[in-house]
C-alpha cells in the first residue's frame, strides 16, 4: 500500500512541475492531501510553503522535522513517460516530486498511527530550493518554531547509488556554494594601436589563470573549487575591451577556508590585471548555500534504524537543507535510485526513477517517528 501511495503522489506531482517560489498548483495538490489528514496545525507560510504539525500527546516529547523541496527545473522533459510534465519547458528533473511523495506518504502514516508516535512530527514542504535559497526564507518564517524543532531530517534521490540503498554519513556531505563574478576594467583603444589602451580581455584571461594557480597553493587538505562558466567583454572585434566580466561559482566545505579562497582569488586577480595596467574586482553574491554538515548523533540514531545503508560520499554539489542544519542538529541522506535502464543524471531531461527507491527512506522516517 505504501508503494501504491508513493507512486500515486509522485506521478500526480510529476505532471505539474513549477518554477521555484511559484509552486501554486503543487501547493494545491499538497493541501488536497494534507487537509483531510487533520494535522494539529497546517500553516501556509509565504506564498507556497506549507508546514503540517502532528502532536503525539506525550508530555516533554521531542519534535522532529522532515523536509521535502517542491520546485522543478526549466528543463524540457524527454522521458516519454505516460505521466510526463504537462507544463511545457518545465520538469521535475531533480527528483523533488519523489521527495514530496515521500513526505506526503509519511504524513498519511502519521495521521493513521498517532497513538504509536513517540515524538511530535513537523512536515516541511519547502519552495524554491533550486537557486532561490528557499530554506533560508522558510526558516525566517518560522519553519523550525511553534513547535520548536529539536532535530531535522531530509534526503535526496541519487542515481549514483543503487536502488534500495541509502547513503548516510556524519560530517560534511555537500559543499557550500557561493556565486562570484570577476570584473576587470581596462582602457578602450583601437586594436591597431594597443599602446593607447589597456586590453581588458587579456587582463581578464591572466587574472583567471592567476586565480586557479592561487587556489592550488591553499591548504590541500581542504577541498575548494572555483569555476567560471561565463565571460563577456567588449562590443566589437577591432577594439580593446574596456570591461570584462566573468561569472562563476566557488564551492567549499569550511567557512574559514572560504574566506581564504576569496582573499587569495582577489589578490591574484588584482596582481595579474594590475601588471597589465588594468584593475580587477571580485564580487560575491549575498545569497549563499552553506555546506551540508550532518550531525554525528543524529546520523548514529538514523543509521541504527536504517537497512541498506552505504557510506555517503561527499559531493561538491550544494543543497539549501544546510540552512536547517545551521539552526538544528539533523542529517541529510542520499536515496539510491540507480538501476539498469535508468542511468540519466540529476537535472537531465531524461531523469527518471522507480518509486520503490523511496521505501527505505519512508521506513526510516516511520521508525524515527515511533522513537520516544
Amino acid at each position: 500500500m505504501s508503494l501504491d501511495r508513493l507512486r500515486a503522489h509522485r506521478r500526480a506531482l510529476h505532471r505539474i512541475p513549477e518554477r521555484g517560489l511559484l509552486e501554486f498548483k503543487t501547493k494545491a495538490y499538497l493541501l488536497s492531501v494534507l487537509e483531510p489528514l487533520g494535522p494539529d496545525r497546517l500553516d501556509q507560510l509565504g506564498d507556497t510553503a506549507l508546514k503540517a504539525v502532528f502532536f503525539c500527546g506525550r508530555p516533554g516529547a521531542k519534535t522532529l522535522a522532515f523536509r521535502a523541496d517542491m520546485d522543478a527545473l526549466p528543463v524540457r522533459e524527454e522521458t516519454g513517460l505516460p505521466f510526463c510534465s504537462g507544463h511545457e519547458g518545465f520538469m521535475h528533473a531533480c527528483g523533488h516530486d519523489g521527495h514530496m511523495a515521500l513526505l506526503l506518504t509519511f504524513c498519511e502514516y502519521v495521521a493513521a498511527h498517532r497513538e504509536e508516535l513517540g515524538c511530535n512530527v513537523v512536515a516541511l514542504f519547502q519552495p524554491g530550493e533550486e537557486n532561490y535559497l528557499g530554506a533560508r526564507d522558510f526558516v525566517r518564517l518560522g519553519a523550525l518554531e511553534a513547535p520548536r524543532v529539536d532535530e531535522v531530517y531530509g534526503g535526496h534521490l541519487m542515481p549514483s547509488l543503487p536502488l534500495g540503498s541509502v547513503g548516510l554519513s556524519a560530517g560534511p556531505v555537500m559543499a557550500g556554494n557561493l556565486s562570484i563574478a570577476l570584473r576587470v576594467r581596462g582602457v578602450s583603444a583601437h586594436g591597431a594601436s594597443p599602446q593607447n589602451g589597456v586590453d581588458g580581455v587579456l587582463a581578464a584571461c591572466q587574472a583567471l589563470v592567476a586565480i586557479q594557480a592561487a587556489l592550488s597553493r591553499l591548504d590541500p587538505t581542504q577541498p575548494c573549487l572555483a569555476s567560471f562558466g561565463s565571460i563577456h567583454g567588449g562590443s566589437v572585434r577591432n577594439a580593446l575591451a574596456e570591461e570584462v566580466v566573468a561569472d562563476g561559482v566557488m564551492r567549499y566545505y569550511n567557512q574559514a577556508h572560504r574566506d581564504a579562497m576569496l582573499r587569495a582569488m582577489e589578490r591574484a586577480a588584482q596582481g595579474a590585471a594590475g601588471a597589465l595596467g588594468a584593475t580587477a574586482e571580485l564580487w560575491r553574491d549575498e545569497k549563499e548555500y552553506p555546506p551540508v554538515i550532518n550531525d554525528e548523533a543524529c546520523v548514529r540514531k538514523a543509521a541504527a534504524l536504517l537497512e541498506g545503508r552505504v557510506a555517503q560520499t561527499a559531493q561538491m554539489i550544494s543543497e539549501d537543507f544546510s540552512c536547517y542544519l545551521n539552526q538544528r542538529p539533523g542529517c541529510f541522506a542520499f536515496i539510491g535510485c540507480g538501476q539498469e535502464g535508468r542511468t540519466s543524471p540529476l537535472h537531465s531531461s531524461r531523469f527518471d526513477f522507480d518509486e520503490a527507491a523511496l521505501l527505505p527512506m519512508l521506513q526510516l522516517y516511520i521508525r524515527l517517528s515511533r522513537q520516544a
